[in-house]
């Protein structure tokens, strides 16, 4: 037997190739965006998807992060970047981690909507659920506007698109480079490589283009 050696369980590397195998099967969908109450079935399914994967990654390499550094405390991926001098980009993650409990905890809304001949569904009036969302949904929610302040993120689960999933995937993207600038060792390498369309393509430039 080899010399054994150190291992540390870290999902984020392993989730890029799904994201982009996932971004691809939603574009062979011809997502068009949504209306003002719902996109597709298709293209909200494979966005969300897509979405939760990317906070997933973010929270991975930032525990990466708390390893390299030694630290052994209880914090979550805001807390790190802002540790790192990454204010403004924590508060961006934090909407994206908005997001992801919109979209794991299914937050409910009631909704009056109606049927429009030129914009097709319209929304007339959308309450949010009593018990749905926390502290860092009232700090970053627009009730009216029902997206996030900074990144115009949906938080009315059905409207979530394929541009939701382009923001959250680049925002991730800002994350490594920011990360891979810190330290290298914190992502343990430059620009990881999946394929796209049969391609080998840089993750970081693949997301980029879109």
């Amino acid at each position: 037997m080899q010399r054994p050696h150190n291992y540390v369980s870290l999902l984020f590397a392993s989730l890029l190739q799904p994201i982009v195998d996932l971004f691809d099967l939603m574009e062979q969908k011809g997502p068009k965006g949504p209306n003002e109450v719902q996109a597709s079935r298709a293209e909200n399914g494979y966005a969300a998807s897509i979405a939760i994967l990317t906070a997933l990654v973010i929270e991975s390499v930032c525990n990466r992060v708390r390893y390299v550094r030694g630290d052994a405390g209880r914090k979550g991926a805001v807390q790190t970047l802002r540790e790192l001098q990454g204010g403004g980009l924590a508060d961006d993650v934090e909407e994206l981690f908005v997001l992801r409990d919109v979209i794991a905890h299914n937050h409910v809304w009631e909704a009056t909507i109606a049927d429009d001949d030129t914009k097709g569904l319209v929304l007339v009036s959308a309450t949010k659920r009593p018990g749905y969302g926390d502290d860092k949904f009232d700090r970053t929610v627009d009730l009216k506007t029902r997206q996030t302040r900074r990144l115009h993120l949906d938080v009315f689960p059905n409207r979530i698109h394929r541009q939701t999933a382009v923001v959250a995937l680049q925002k991730c993207v800002e994350v490594l480079r920011f990360l891979e600038n810190s330290d290298i060792k914190f992502v343990g390498g430059t620009d990881p490589h999946v394929i796209w369309r049969s391609q080998p393509v840089a993750f970081y430039k693949w997301a980029d283009s879109l």
